[in-house]
């Protein structure tokens, strides 16, 4: 709780620094885009932990914590309990007198004594609902009353408070709330843009219907704005997406793509309007325009170092690469170790990451490699998961960003002679990752400026720069093969050069091919162990745990624990009309239970990860309004838990349904090491769309926008851990077989006891499971770069692994 409170006071701190930029060449953009670095909500690989900001205003706030004394003085510390009481007192005296300015600033020095503080925290809240409130009077009295002239300086603060008391909401999974400020954002400036618009062009009509859709700042004096309205209706659409408010979102969705499409700058450039991240998840977003959004991303990185050559990267085009093949037993024995280096933000007991690759860093072929490991972080973690990744490396650094600039950061790691450096967390996070990795670039022009002139080598020493390598953080193309020279990924997420798919070419960066899953994790080292109590020890055990969960001890049971963001209206309607057909079959069989209570029934049910009551609400309406409201009682929710529970929990479960649009990953292979089925999508490569009954509903809404593509890599991970697992056959190429697929495993009790069967006695032996067996095939790939990194001049040919 303190976390979230924490991130919400610099959220607002954030925006009220945005709000005195207003002499940027971009003000209302300036408080949007620390929105987006900041809030741990746009980035969804960061919700374990609150990101720290690094303002000027958040230094000068820590920096005179405790009043320069010594924290643990007894004096000191009752002083600064005294001051504290006395800001928080001034602070609710200026918001009762509606001074929202002076309170923001007595709660910026109240902040600085005590950044946890959670009555700060809903001050801070109040001061901004107050802006907003004094500012909206403002705003509406010039609209109805045509009074004085409103201002741009007063709308863009109007929109900046909006957009920041957003943010507060949506850390406290208040949606509703998030989105009404958003909305309201987007239709005030669309009404004041359109208005001012028609007095420049001296247009006597006053109409102002036009909607945001239709605005169109290109080559007006208001262009500016522009990035800042897309941006929040970018904001607008995740946050409905967040809690499943669907009314709009093929509508929303297709406006957010059309947008960003249109707003390409000259060169084809995308506006950095979209965080990477969010472009694999949301199914409006295509592969061409994710990897486009990717490539931007990777010229910030490059601009970050003033790189003269930024356009090049911006433009850059895919270039079909030769193929070497590599197999994994016939490896030449290295005569020097070749020295691997893993960074990572992720090297936590908090994050996926740690707990996947826990065990994996062991099995490196220590007489071939050395290993290490590369924490950027500045807080020690002594978590079980660090603590095995620390005892199986040669080397383990922590590297802290707030001390060192990404340059810095990048020399202390090539001093240690690195040949190859293993980027496992790409965009996934803030930008500083990137900006490390394009350090490299900018060391190599100093390195070749300085031999010309006969100087020496700008790191120190005569080696060559090390090869850089993306992989598990961000599953889609990095954008650059000037940063990153090699992604790891397989053959099913990225079919290989001459695909019928079209996939490859959105790949500028070289790819190592694994030969059965590119996604590793240490399931079978870490779970399963005597004394657990994860993995269930009989039957009587599971029906007491469905008890606690209220699920009848013989109902069948569908689950999706997977972030309620995922789901797309299209799959959930394919989710409810599988269940329905299901249980009306159950129900023919057993007519004594269709009045009793969905917990006193053994009908079929939905089991799905709880996001905020808004979420449960939004899709119970949908459920009671499209299927009845006998349907709504085969919902049900689970709280999000602590890890162990969840694997634990996975238990009472008889089949796990993927999300088509970003595919279950580390819950992918939770389910499947626990014996647990997975019905997983996979369009062919006819490219076909054959739609459930519920998709041609959706359709008749929004043209064909509900057909969810299957492209991007992020839905293409479910199929390529079936194949792994050995049990490809639950992957089907529509909506209509998936859907046939679910009630198949409901009501065929031979044909889907036989599934499940399969796949416990695959779960010991597959290749999805075996973490040496993946390493070793890792270690091949590695064999190959180091011997082709002879002048990094030439393009790096693509890497298929073969393990026969």
């Amino acid at each position: 709780m303190i976390v979230v409170q924490t991130t919400m006071i610099w959220l607002a701190l954030f925006r009220c620094v945005g709000a005195f930029i207003t002499a940027a060449n971009n003000p209302v953009d300036a408080s949007i885009l620390c929105h987006c670095r900041g809030s741990s909500f746009l980035h969804p690989s960061r919700n374990h932990h609150a990101s720290r900001p690094s303002s000027s205003l958040f230094a000068t706030a820590t920096t005179t914590r405790g009043g320069g004394g010594d924290d643990n003085n007894a004096p000191a510390e009752t002083s600064n309990n005294q001051k504290l009481e006395s800001l928080v007192d001034k602070a609710q005296h200026h918001l009762r007198e509606k001074d929202a300015d002076q309170a923001f600033a007595t709660l910026a020095q109240a902040y600085g004594i005590d950044p946890t503080s959670t009555t700060i925290a809903a001050l801070f809240e109040s001061c901004l609902g107050l802006k907003v409130e004094l500012a909206e009077e403002s705003f509406y009295k010039w609209k109805n009353t045509a009074g004085n002239a409103l201002s741009e300086a007063e709308l863009t603060n109007l929109f900046q408070d909006r957009i920041g008391l957003s943010s507060l909401f949506i850390d406290k999974e208040e949606y509703d709330e998030a989105g009404i400020q958003l909305r309201k954002a987007i239709e005030e400036a669309n009404y004041w843009l359109s208005y001012s618009l028609q007095l420049s062009d001296n247009t006597s009509s006053t109409s102002t219907t036009t909607t945001p859709a239709q605005l169109d700042l290109t080559n007006t004096q208001f262009a500016h704005w522009q990035p800042s309205i897309n941006r929040a209706q970018y904001l607008l659409y995740r946050t409905n997406a967040a809690c499943c408010q669907w009314d709009t979102y093929f509508k929303d969705g297709h406006q957010l793509s059309q947008s960003l499409s249109h707003n390409l700058s000259p060169s084809g450039h995308v506006q950095r309007i979209l965080h990477p991240f969010d472009a694999l998840k949301f199914p409006c977003i295509s592969l061409e325009l994710a990897s486009k959004i990717a490539q931007s991303y990777a010229a910030r990185a490059m601009e970050s170092h003033g790189l003269v050559d930024v356009e090049a990267a911006k433009n850059e085009q895919y270039q079909r690469r030769p193929t070497v093949t590599v197999n994994r037993k016939e490896l030449p024995k290295q005569e020097q170790k070749i020295r691997i280096g893993y960074i990572s933000p992720d090297f936590t007991s908090r994050h996926p990451l740690a707990f996947l690759m826990q065990h994996v860093f062991q099995y490196h072929d220590k007489s071939q490699f050395s290993v290490h490991i590369y924490s950027l972080s500045s807080k020690v973690d002594d978590g079980p998961e660090v603590q095995a990744i620390q005892e199986s490396c040669d080397q383990f650094t922590y590297l802290s960003p707030s001390a060192m600039s990404p340059m810095e950061l990048y020399q202390q790691m090539v001093q240690d002679e690195l040949d190859i450096i293993v980027d496992l967390c790409g965009y996934a996070g803030t930008s500083i990752m990137a900006e490390i990795m394009a350090s490299r670039y900018l060391l190599q022009q100093m390195n070749d400026k300085n031999s010309s002139a006969g100087g020496n080598e700008a790191d120190g020493s005569t080696r060559l720069l090390p090869i850089h390598v993306s992989y598990m953080g961000f599953p889609g193309s990095v954008g650059s093969s000037r940063i990153w020279d090699y992604s790891i990924f397989d053959q099913v997420v990225i079919p290989p050069n001459n695909d019928e798919y079209g996939i490859r070419e959105h790949y500028n960066e070289a790819l190592v091919y694994m030969p059965h899953c590119y996604f590793v994790n240490s399931h079978k080292t870490v779970l399963g162990k005597e004394g657990d109590g994860i993995i269930l020890a009989n039957e009587e055990e599971r029906i007491q745990l469905r008890s606690k969960y209220g699920i009848h001890p013989t109902a069948f049971v569908y689950c999706c624990h997977s972030r309620p963001d995922k789901i797309d209206p299209s799959t959930f309607r394919t989710w409810i009309r599988a269940l329905s057909t299901a249980r009306s079959e159950y129900f023919a069989r057993h007519s004594d239970e269709r009045d009793l209570a969905s917990s006193g029934s053994g009908a079929p049910i939905l089991w799905l990860l709880r996001s905020g009551k808004e979420m449960e609400q939004n899709l119970r309406q949908l459920v009671r309004k499209e299927f009845g409201e006998r349907m709504e009682d085969a919902l049900l929710f689970a709280d999000v838990s602590e890890r162990n529970e969840h694997l634990r929990r996975l238990g009472c479960a008889d089949v796990f349904l993927d999300t088509p649009a970003y595919n279950a990953h580390t819950l992918g292979c939770d389910a499947l090491y626990l014996g647990l089925p997975m019905i997983s999508l996979l369009r062919d490569s006819s490219g076909d769309t054959s739609t459930s009954a519920s998709d041609n509903q959706a359709n008749s809404i929004c043209d064909d926008q509900s057909t969810i593509a299957t492209d991007k890599l992020a839905s293409r991970v479910g199929a390529s851990l079936l194949r792994a697992a050995e049990v490809d056959d639950l992957v089907y190429p529509n909506m209509s077989e998936y859907e046939d697929a679910m009630v198949k495993c409901a009501i065929n009790t031979k044909w889907f006891e036989s599934i499940r069967k399969r796949l416990r006695l695959s779960v010991p032996v597959s290749p999805l499971f075996d973490t040496e067996r993946w390493v070793r095939n890792l270690e091949a790939s590695f064999v190959q770069m180091k011997s082709m990194n002879c002048d990094q001049t030439n393009a790096f040919p693509d890497i298929i692994v073969t393990d026969p």
